[in-house]
This record gives structure tokens, sequence and C-alpha cells, in this order.
């Protein structure tokens, strides 16, 4: 089983007039979340085996801040995290790249990062809110075409707590209400085996209470 870890890269300042978008940084704000966000990963004990970023200037530097709080074997740039390159390609590279690693983690964008958790979770991407510095795991039987996948908990990139299964959009319904469809539509996900391509019933939906330390 690879434990999979997709990283949305952390708040990157404004891009100037005439100014390359992959030179962007991070920005003083972005650095400090993402800080936090990282020590919480660091802090489950969880080491990785390699880290793969995107070129991008914003999140080779999300990629180095998380490598040193998790230590990871290895890290590399993947040149099919930059955006605009499509899933099939990406999860082909990356099968290909990662060899026997069993962690790893995907430094990255948006929308790509949603696509790739949609195409192997089966949960509709426009149910999907991963915002900037947070981390999702998966566990998956195997890449490019994993035989299951269940998602495990993502952590927030402000808080550092942990939340189980996807983070999901709340779609403007009540929190006791968009809890309660959560806690079920993750059931249902984690019931049945999810395969590349498929797709988990039902719409709108947020995300559960975080879990405990020990989860």
């Amino acid at each position: 089983m690879i434990e999979l870890y997709v990283v949305r890269h952390g708040i990157a300042v404004e891009e100037g007039p005439g100014g390359p978008d992959a030179v962007r940084p991070l920005s003083s704000k972005g650095r400090r979340r993402f800080q936090k966000a990282a020590r919480a990963f660091g802090d489950l004990g969880r080491k990785l085996d390699l880290v793969l970023t995107s070129p991008l200037v914003r999140a080779v530097q999300t990629a180095e801040i998380l490598a040193g709080a998790a230590e990871p074997r290895e890290v590399a740039v993947l040149e099919e995290l930059a955006p605009g390159v499509g899933i099939a390609q990406l999860l082909e590279a990356l099968a290909k790249r990662m060899g026997k690693s069993k962690t790893v983690a995907l430094v990255g964008h948006e929308p790509q990062l949603s696509s790739v958790l949609s195409a192997l979770s089966g949960v509709s991407q426009e149910e999907l809110d991963l915002k900037k510095g947070a981390i999702a795991r998966l566990d998956v039987a195997s890449l490019p075409r994993p035989r299951s996948v269940t998602p495990r908990w993502w952590l927030k990139p402000r808080a550092g707590t942990r939340v189980k299964g996807l983070p999901l959009k709340a779609d403007g319904k009540s929190e006791v209400e968009a809890s309660t469809a959560g806690r079920r539509k993750q059931k249902r996900a984690e019931r049945l085996p999810a395969r590349v391509g498929a797709r988990v019933a039902g719409k709108s939906a947020a995300a559960p209470a975080a879990l405990s330390p020990e989860a």
C-alpha cells in the first residue's frame, strides 16, 4: 500500500505586471502558515520516502518546508506536476519516478491536484476544496491504475488539525447539515474501494470532525 500525500503549495505573492507566474515565491503569510502545517505533519511521526514537487518556485519552497519537517529520503522536481499537465500523464510519470517508495508527497497546484484526488477517489472534482497549504492523504493500492483507494484524512493549513476523509465543500448548507452529509459521503467512500474514473454518489458535503492524534 502506498501512502500518497497531495499537497497544495502555500500562499504566494501576487503576480506583478509582466512578471512570470513561474517565479512567484511564497508570501511571508504563506510561509508562516505552511510551516505550521508542516510541523503538524511532522508531529505525526510519519517519514516520507520521497517528495516530488512542481518546478514552479512557490511549490519548490513549499516542498522544502515540508522536507524540513518530514525528513524525506529524497526531494525532486517532477515536471508533470507543472500546471496544465493531464492526470493520466502525471500518474504514469509518478509511478515510474517513485520506484519502490511507499510514502510519497506531491506538491503542486490547482486544479491539477483536485483532479488527482477526484480521479483516484471517485469524488467529483466540483465537491473538493483543497486550500493552499492543505495536505490530503490517500492510501493507494498501486499506481498508475490503482486497484483500490482509501481517503484517510486531510490537514487544515491554518489550524494544523486533521479531518477524516477528503476536503469537501459545504455548498451553502448549514454547519450541522453539511457535517452530517459529509459523514455519510465519507462512509460510503470508505466502504467501497474506488477505481480511477469512478464516481461516488451524492452531491455537496463538508468535512466531519477532526481526528484524534492516534488515528
